[in-house]
């Protein structure tokens, strides 16, 4: 077994004997991720702990109604451990922030560590408590950061079709690393209340829209009643090029900035140089 997971894995868990350890490196296995991919989801049941082996991954958590990013994990972080030792819901979303190597242990490889090894659940319970004290200081900083501000923040509406939903969730992510205030329904529809009612809400909320163009979107009813209620409303549209289509007519007038024939980064840097004159 490589060098790298087992001198990680014993400075995670010293209380483990070498044999335990080689054990553990056995049973769990390793994964390569690029940058953008969601490993852990708030708020649900998922049965797998990871520890970074290279890379770095952002930690994201639902605070006052908004996504926030809360902290960074790198290379000997691990995470996930809530979820397998109490049984419970992933308390944060984690997501790639650059290409990530894990080693991930399952539920059952997980459970069976901690029934041979009692030592290692005190490990990980103090370890776990020692994260969340460090993270619970940054989550009251942030809450008092959105609670003072004298006005409400400048909110961009991201509409786009369901077959775009992995590019749509990209950008936004990219665009609340960089402290733009992006509504996204996967991120800020609540169960159990009217979904249209809540989408009407956010789109007089936001100042700003953003059009993920695709022939996809083009063909939606949904999508083209969001961008008409912003133009018949005067509001600033923006729309974002993901892949060739036929542009409907009031969209063609508009700015829009190409994603399809430009790298990620150059189109986002534009996208974000708009928005911080408008929003």
């Amino acid at each position: 077994m490589a060098t790298t997971e087992l001198t990680l894995l014993a400075q995670l868990l010293p209380q483990l004997s070498p044999a335990a350890l080689e054990s553990l490196c056995a049973a769990a296995r390793q994964t390569s991720y690029p940058a953008d991919i969601t490993l852990c989801h708030e708020g649900e049941i998922e049965h797998s702990f990871f520890l970074i082996l290279v890379g770095r991954v952002d930690v994201y958590k639902m605070m006052e109604g908004q996504r926030l990013l809360i902290n960074h994990l790198e290379t000997g972080a691990h995470f996930g451990d809530v979820a397998l030792l109490l049984d419970l819901p992933r308390t944060a979303t984690i997501i790639t922030a650059e290409p990530t190597r894990v080693l991930e242990v399952d539920r059952t490889v997980f459970a069976q560590l901690l029934t041979m090894n009692p030592a290692a659940v005190v490990a990980l319970s103090q370890l776990v408590l020692r994260r969340f004290l460090a993270q619970e200081e940054k989550q009251l900083m942030e809450i008092a950061r959105l609670k003072k501000r004298m006005a409400p923040p400048g909110r961009v509406f991201l509409s786009y079709a369901r077959t775009d939903a992995v590019f749509a969730t990209h950008l936004a992510n990219s665009l609340l690393k960089q402290g733009i205030d992006v509504w996204l329904d996967t991120y800020r529809l609540m169960p159990g209340q009217s979904w249209a009612r809540q989408i009407g809400h956010a789109l007089d909320a936001c100042q700003v829209m953003i059009v993920v163009l695709s022939p996809s979107s083009v063909a939606s009813e949904n999508v083209e009643d969001e961008w008409n209620y912003y133009l018949d409303q005067k509001k600033t549209t923006l729309c974002v090029l993901r892949e060739p289509c036929k542009v409907p007519y009031r969209l063609s007038k508009l700015q829009y900035i190409d994603f399809s024939q430009t790298d990620f980064q150059q189109a986002l840097a534009r996208v974000a140089a708009v928005l911080n004159t408008v929003a």
